[in-house]
Formats: C-alpha cells, sequence, structure tokens
C-alpha cells in the first residue's frame, strides 16, 4: 500500500456549489470474493490420477464431429437442437439438469430460444459451495470446431469422469449460449448467482482447446488468462496442472489475459474464472471465426486438446475436494483495538493468528482483538487453520491496517499541493498531475495486463443523526472501449466490516477526455461505526499486441452532509423450479418458492409454445391432455426464466 500524506485542507463551503449530476445509488452486492483462497496441492493423489486416466480423445472427437454439422447461431433452430443433444448428454450421466433462459433478441430482431444449461452433481458436505466447468457452444460464422465445439466436448467429458466420483463440493457443468454476441448468456447467469449470494469457489471456462500452431513453435504447451480477481484461482491451477501433467506445462497468456470469454461475466460479479484456451496462439489461426473451423484445420491437436480436460478435471477434482483456508478474513478497527474475524472454515480444530508474520494467537474462535496496535504504521495479519492432525493450511486472504482514529468528515481533497491525508493508494500508478486546468489524481496503466488502480479513504463513522451524507468527485477518462463494461470501469463501493464491499455507481464520463462530476449517496450506511468508501478502477487485460495507455483523472474528492439524494434498493429474489413427479402421467406440482404469481409457459422439443398463463402460483398442472412425450416448462419472474424438462409417459 501507498500513503500520501499532507496537512488537511480545510473543508471549503464551495463544494455547495458545484454543479453536479446526482448518481442514484444502487447497492450491488457482488457475493464473489477476490481473496478466496486455495489449497495447497503439493503431491499427486491417487484418485485424481486415475480420473485423468480415463479421458478418452475419441469421446471429445464424436462431440466435436456432431456438433461441426451445424452452424450455431444463437438465435437459430440450430442452437435449439444442440441444447436439446447437450441435455441428453448430461442426462445419460445421471445429472440433474435445467435450462437457464435468457429472454434477449440479436439486433432487435431474432429471439434466443436456446439458453444455459446447467448439469448438477451435488456436493457431499457442502452442497451449497459451487466449482464450476464451463464452456459455450452457440458459433455463428461456420461449423466452429475449435470455437467452440472443442471447449464444450472437453465439458462432457469432464462431466462424464467425475460424475463417477463423490466430492465435497457440488460441481455445476455449464454450456452458455449467446457468447460470440457478447456473452449474452454467461452475463445474465452471473447475474442471477450473484443476485442469489451463491458461494462459487471457482469457474474454469474452456474456449477454445484443439489448435496448435505448428511444430516450428516447439512442443505444446497449456495457458490461461485472468484478471486480479482471479490470480489466486490461477496460481492454484497453474500448481495443480504442471503437478499431474507436467508434459504439457501450463503458463499465463503472454499478452494478458482475453476479455472475450465467459469468464468474464463471472469477474464482474467478483468471482474467480480462468479463461483456458488455445488462444495464445490465436494470430496464428488461420480458421478462427471462419466456415474452415472444422476437425483437421480448426482443431488440429487432440493431444492438446486431451492435457486441458485433464488439467481441468484435476483441478476441479483438488478443489471440489481440497481443505480450504480460513476464507473472508478482515482486520477493522473498533474501539481504539483492531478487530479480527473469518468465516468459520469446515474441518478446522483451531486456528493461528499471525500478525507481521510473527505467531500472534492460537484459538479456536473465528474472532480475536488485538490489543496491542499503534496506529501511524501498518501492520499486516492473517490466519491459517489446524486441523486434528495438526496440519496448517494455507494461509488466508491478508488485511493490513494503518489509521487507528477515524477520518474527520466532513472532508475535501482538492490535490492543489499534490498531497491527501487520509487516502489510501495502492501501488505506484497513482500520481498528481494536471489536465484541462485541473490538477487531481492520476492513475495510468495499459491494457497490455490487468487493471486494478484503489484508491481508498481512511474508515469514519456515520451518527444516526446524520440526515443526508455524500460523496462526491470530478473524473476524466482517456481509456480504451474496447470490452465495456467488461473493461475497464470506475466504481464507487463501501464496506463496512472489510468483507463485502457494496458497489454503489459506476462513474466513467460518456465523453472522452471531458469532466465529469458526480456525488453519490451515503445514506444507506447511516449510523454505522465502521465506513470506508474507496474507488475502484480495475479491467481485463486485451489480448493483443499492442499497448493501449488507460488513464484516469479524479479532481474535488469530497464526503460531505450536503446531499439530499437517496439510496435506492433493487429488489431481487432468488428460486427455483421443481416439477414431480418426473416422469409423470399427466399432473404435476410446481414449485418454486415464490411468494407471488408468476409467468409459466410448456413448450414442446422443437420450441412451439403450447400453453401459457401470465399469473400462475405454486401449485398442480395438468399436462394431462397432452400427448405422451417429452416437454419443457418454464417460469419466468419478471427478471429470470428456468426451464424444467418434464416426461408425460
Amino acid at each position: 500500500m501507498k500513503r500520501i500524506s499532507f496537512n488537511r485542507s480545510l473543508f471549503i463551503l464551495w463544494i455547495l456549489l458545484l454543479e453536479v449530476h446526482a448518481v442514484q445509488a444502487q447497492v450491488i452486492d457482488n457475493k464473489g470474493n477476490r481473496n478466496q483462497t486455495y489449497p495447497l496441492v503439493t503431491e499427486t493423489n491417487p484418485a485424481v490420477v486415475e480420473m485423468i486416466n480415463q479421458v478418452d480423445t475419441m469421446n471429445l472427437y464424436n462431440t466435436i464431429a456432431w456438433m461441426q454439422q451445424y452452424i450455431r447461431d444463437a438465435s437459430s433452430p440450430e442452437a435449439l437442437l444442440t441444447q436439446n443433444y447437450l441435455l441428453d448428454r448430461f442426462d445419460e450421466l445421471g445429472l440433474e439438469t435445467y435450462v437457464h433462459d435468457f429472454p434477449m433478441t440479436i439486433g432487435g430482431m431474432d429471439t434466443l430460444d436456446a439458453g444455459n444449461i446447467i448439469a448438477i452433481q451435488q456436493g457431499t458436505e457442502f452442497p451449497e459451495k459451487y466449482v464450476i466447468v464451463s464452456a459455450h457452444y452457440d458459433h455463428h460464422l461456420g461449423p466452429g470446431a475449435d470455437d467452440n465445439a472443442s471447449g464444450t466436448s472437453g465439458v462432457l467429458e469432464c462431466a462424464r469422469i467425475l460424475s463417477q466420483y463423490s466430492f465435497k463440493r457440488t460441481i455445476l457443468y455449464i454450456v452458455f449460449n449467446g457468447e460470440e454476441y457478447g456473452r449474452l448468456g454467461s452475463y445474465p447467469f452471473a447475474q442471477k448467482c450473484a443476485r442469489e449470494e451463491m458461494e462459487i469457489t471457482g469457474v474454469f471456462n474452456m474456449d477454445m482447446i484443439g489448435f496448435w500452431p505448428g511444430n516450428e513453435y516447439g512442443d505444446i504447451t497449456m495457458y490461461s488468462g485472468y484478471s486480479y480477481i482471479s490470480q489466486q484461482l490461477f496460481d492454484f491451477y497453474q500448481q495443480v496442472a504442471n503437478l499431474y501433467i507436467p508434459e504439457i506445462p501450463t503458463h499465463r497468456f503472454t499478452h494478458g489475459d482475453s476479455s472475450g470469454g465467459d469468464h468474464n461475466s463471472f469477474n464482474i460479479r467478483e468471482y474467480p474464472a480462468l479463461y483456458i484456451g488455445d488462444i495464445e496462439y490465436l494470430r496464428y489461426h488461420p480458421y478462427y471465426h471462419t466456415p474452415t473451423d472444422s476437425i483437421g484445420a480448426g482443431v488440429n491437436c487432440f493431444a492438446l486438446a486431451e492435457g486441458f480436460v485433464k488439467a481441468v478435471i484435476a483441478a476441479t477434482a483438488e478443489l471440489a475436494n481440497g481443505w480450504m483456508a480460513p476464507q473472508d478474513f478482515s482486520a477493522i478497527v473498533k474501539d481504539g483495538n483492531v478487530f479480527l474475524s473469518w468465516d468459520d472454515a469446515p474441518e478446522t480444530e483451531s486456528y493461528k493468528v499471525f500478525k507481521d508474520g510473527g505467531l500472534l494467537v492460537e484459538t479456536t474462535e473465528n474472532t480475536f482483538v488485538d490489543l496491542d496496535f499503534v496506529g501511524g504504521e501498518w501492520h499486516k495479519y492473517y490466519v491459517k487453520g489446524i486441523n486434528s492432525d495438526g496440519l496448517e493450511s494455507p494461509a488466508s486472504n491478508p488485511d493490513s491496517v494503518f489509521f487507528l482514529e477515524p477520518l474527520q468528515i466532513p472532508v475535501f481533497y482538492d490535490f492543489e499541493d499534490g498531497t491527501a491525508e487520509g487516502l489510501i493508494l495502492n501501488n505506484d500508478n497513482w500520481s498528481f498531475a494536471n489536465w484541462q486546468s485541473h490538477n487531481g489524481l492520476k492513475s495510468t496503466t495499459n491494457t497490455m495486463d490487468n487493471i486494478l488502480q484503489i484508491a481508498e479513504f481512511q474508515w469514519f463513522s456515520i451518527p444516526e443523526s446524520v440526515e443526508d451524507i455524500s460523496l462526491g468527485l470530478k473524473i476524466a477518462r482517456l481509456i480504451s472501449n474496447g470490452w465495456l463494461p467488461y473493461s475497464p470501469n470506475v466504481y464507487v463501493e463501501v464496506t463496512t466490516d472489510r468483507k463485502t464491499w457494496h458497489k454503489l455507481a459506476t462513474v466513467l464520463p460518456a465523453q472522452q477526455g471531458q469532466w465529469g462530476t458526480y456525488t453519490i449517496s451515503l445514506n444507506d450506511f447511516i449510523g454505522q461505526e465502521y465506513v470506508q468508501p474507496r474507488i475502484r478502477f480495475e479491467g481485463n487485460g486485451r489480448s493483443g499486441q499492442y499497448r493501449i495507455d488507460n488513464v484516469v483523472h479524479i479532481d474535488d474528492l469530497y464526503i460531505s452532509f450536503s446531499s439530499t439524494e437517496t439510496a435506492e434498493h433493487l429488489a431481487q429474489e432468488s428460486f427455483k423450479l421443481l416439477v414431480t413427479p418426473n416422469p409423470s402421467n399427466g399432473v404435476v406440482t410446481i414449485t418454486t418458492g415464490l411468494e407471488h404469481t408468476y409467468c409459466l409457459t410448456v413448450f414442446n422439443l422443437t420450441g412451439i409454445k403450447l400453453f401459457s398463463k401470465e399469473s400462475f402460483s405454486d401449485g398442480t398442472l395438468d399436462l394431462s391432455s397432452f400427448p405422451q412425450g417429452t416437454y419443457f416448462i418454464a417460469v419466468d419472474n419478471g427478471t429470470d426464466r428456468i426451464t424444467k424438462r418434464v416426461v408425460l409417459k
């Protein structure tokens, strides 16, 4: 961390005279955790070796061969045909399946009838914790053998092998539709996961796994891309892959992360997710997005595809069964002391708490108060779990504390003298500079690598007596627009426990090189003893060869009691769809858990709507007038749509 200090400027009244654009705060709590830590794997497990030895390239070949018969445009009948084919394949493995539909159109015309296919392998001990293996099945420019029948075949092969075993955590096998049109399927699904507060420990997304440019590039190697959110997941994946498949080394993309994959939809919701595939050599791939992407051309190296599948199987198995370090560790100031807390870690008997690298205490509780903290110096804390055999887990995420006393608000930073006491800057890419007659804070980075710049306020309290409180700033940008909204963006966030950061607003002026002035309400946090806002500038690196500088300028940053804006919570809800009995003689019971009516629709196998009711409630549905066969029942609550297949006998 980098701390910049000076004698604090007095708060000046002309803040009230600034021309501002009020940003209506929308508290978006991303369940994903950028501080997720992972098991330490130092030796091979015979059971995992047995799993990866079952990978059969003929299975990969047969799946790709079937899929490359069709141009699987996301809105085409062929996409629906592929959806049902893949559903059958997962069903044959005995997995619970459903279709997550997303009401989207392409070009304002074509409706997507095919959805995301989710197959569920329930965990035996921690079923509410998830590991995801994913790919996308659509392609609109040809047979799409490498992009991405190859990745889809990999997911099916992972499911075929892993479904024979039991794991502590739940594994979701997902194949998305609509990736080629800007992640149309994975984006709403990841959004749904965040709303339902799903605990996703990692996503392994396979996107193009079968092309190698030739012997002139040496022995085949495997690559992965990741954002800052996924750094620790990549370290775990690379360690496991190189341990189990040393003959095909795993590396990070040499030119940064790829922004063009379904993993980004999870990253944007703070879930760790990796792009796993052959696009390290995309510039040498003459069949990419062409009518010639077929077996023998686009997919020319089944040894590489086999290696990727083995690596994902090994990483998934180790993660789904691994002993995890304590999660969500945080250090905050309360009553002049440092209060440490972390989530209870299953399979853990006690915890060792460390301060500045030395053991502070061993405890059976998941909290500890450090009474010996002195402000004005950085102190770093973390915790390790101890199991019944006395073994130590890997370290939790660390957290550091500097300020003992709270920030005195109101506060205003004009940066005129190049200093700002009470702001913590996370690295040296922050500086002070003049831009269009404004002396302000400047962040510079480039898209050849990942972007993460944080300017964090010192903590403070907001008394109950406060009626209105807001954060304001001026901001200008000179950044790449290549993958918006995936990369890059500037966010205003607030925490009350240093575990969950509430995303209040995205603040990024629409016009390049122009200043915008914004105010964001903090009224939702009135009465909180510990409040800490931050400004986060983040984005994924681009898979390109050219450096593109990204610059953000910030000026006139303040927290004051002047705003009259109020925050609005988005009312979101989660639901599941259960259809029983299935197969059925005609009368089924629909259970969602929704407390209000919803739209229910019945389709046949070709996607033709047979029945629809706008205001259906949980209860019985009589389908006895329909002929024997397979049908789809869809429930739409106005935000999400879930489809289940039902068989009438």
